[in-house]
């Protein structure tokens, strides 16, 4: 027999094999081994916070200014200017049943919105970026509120919407400005109040303080002056109770610029706060305006599974609402890091990371993840990473803590590390 014949027939036959083989792992990998829809997302460093939302009831010294009488009402004073004592701060006319005070106020609110709908100099159509993306936030956040049935908040962002949907129109439909409906409102109210005649009083301000035309009831039940001896069965007996709607109050002066908001909350959750300690405090329903408030004390009882945390502050912003029940969020933490979708997170050989694409090789890439919000979890930037963690990922797997830009998979299928993609 022909050895050197038979040999070539092996060697032909096990080529033959091989390339069999080669052709079908290459057949695997493009179409077998996983969908070919490989997509990808870049790390990218991002700041996120963790937020404990909590119903807060704002506490000042606040003073009700009455009238003797009932009638219509002209304020003299904005919300928010101090005013020195004696000062006059509303005339009070004799009631003619036209509510003429009514359509006054509509019409500052109008004016108002119009003033801040005002766009400055140099604004170009590239702008309507920034204004689409404020207006697509805004609604995401009033369309959520919704869904969750909070409508009171939906009520008072449809002002902030209005005001942005008519800046967009300043540059989209070229609307020079709104000067005109603003002198046509000015003359309008001018002559309403042209039709308050007959002073029948004026209310001047007792002391001095910051006047505010709002009444709610509640002044005298939430006053800061209760705070020093306050106990839970007293903040209880203030939550439940009534508000006084008595007399002709026209509004109130608050004497000084401290106020404080008190929040209930379980006794669980006082692990995460301390009595003197500062905390970023956000309040959705002042545009999400953001304070540092110093947590003044915590009121709690050993018997009881709920405790009031009392933050105050002496700052006092421009426009705040001063609603007085309302939900704020305090600022647990905050955390820089990267984003990465959590369904692409994976477990491999009992440790936590994604697959990213590096050229045309799949690579497993370690994380450490921070926290989990909203479909995503932050994780620690590479270059924080403890070295010795960082070097015993190198020895175990060669691919080390996910990076800066690396190309997180999103979507694929038989995903490993080294598998190569075409």
């Amino acid at each position: 027999m022909d050895t050197q014949f038979l040999k070539n027939v092996a060697v032909y036959i096990v080529s033959a094999v091989i390339s069999l083989l080669l052709i079908a792992y290459i057949i695997y990998h493009l179409i077998g081994g996983g969908s070919p829809d490989i997509a990808t997302i870049a790390a990218e460093s991002v700041t996120g916070r963790e937020l404990i939302p909590l119903d807060g009831y704002i506490m000042r010294n606040e003073l009700v200014l009455s009238a003797s009488s009932q009638g219509d009402v002209n304020y003299l004073y904005a919300d928010g200017i101090k005013v020195r004592k004696g000062a006059p701060v509303a005339s009070v006319y004799a009631d003619g049943g036209k509510n003429v005070r009514s359509q006054i106020i509509e019409l500052d609110r109008k004016l108002e919105l119009l003033q801040s709908s005002s766009l400055g100099a140099n604004i170009t159509v590239s702008d309507t970026k920034i204004i689409d993306a404020q207006i697509a936030s805004l609604y995401s956040v009033i369309h959520e509120r919704i869904r969750v049935g909070d409508l009171e908040y939906t009520l008072r962002k449809k002002d902030e919407l209005l005001v942005l949907l008519n800046k967009r129109r300043i540059i989209v439909q070229n609307v020079e400005n709104y000067d005109d409906k603003i002198t046509a409102l000015n003359s309008q109210r001018g002559g309403l109040t042209s039709q308050l005649t007959n002073i029948t009083e004026t209310v001047k301000a007792p002391s001095p303080g910051y006047f505010y035309s709002g009444l709610d009831g509640y002044e005298s039940v939430f006053s800061s002056s209760k705070l020093d001896k306050m106990t839970l069965a007293d903040f209880d007996a203030m939550i439940t109770a009534a508000p006084n709607a008595g007399g002709y109050g026209i509004g109130k002066l608050v004497s000084d610029y401290n106020w404080y908001i008190a929040c209930p909350v379980k006794t669980e959750q006082l692990r995460y706060f301390s009595a003197g300690t500062k905390y970023s405090v956000i309040f959705p329903y002042s545009s999400d305006t953001e304070l540092t408030m110093t947590l003044n004390k915590i009121i709690e009882q050993t018997d009881e599974d709920h405790a009031v945390l009392v933050f105050g502050t002496g700052i006092m912003p421009e426009n705040f609402n001063y609603l007085r029940k309302q939900t704020i969020e305090i600022i647990r933490d905050s955390y820089t890091g990267y984003r990465v979708p959590v369904e692409s997170v994976r477990i491999v050989d009992g440790r936590q990371g994604v697959y990213t694409l590096n050229g045309n090789f799949v690579r497993f890439k370690l994380i450490e993840p921070l926290f989990e919000s909203e479909g995503y979890f932050y994780v620690k930037e590479y270059e924080h990473i403890n070295e010795d963690k960082r070097a015993a990922a190198f020895e175990n797997n060669g691919a080390g803590y996910l990076a800066l830009n690396d190309l997180v998979i999103t979507k694929g299928k038989g995903l490993y590390d080294g598998r190569v993609v075409e």
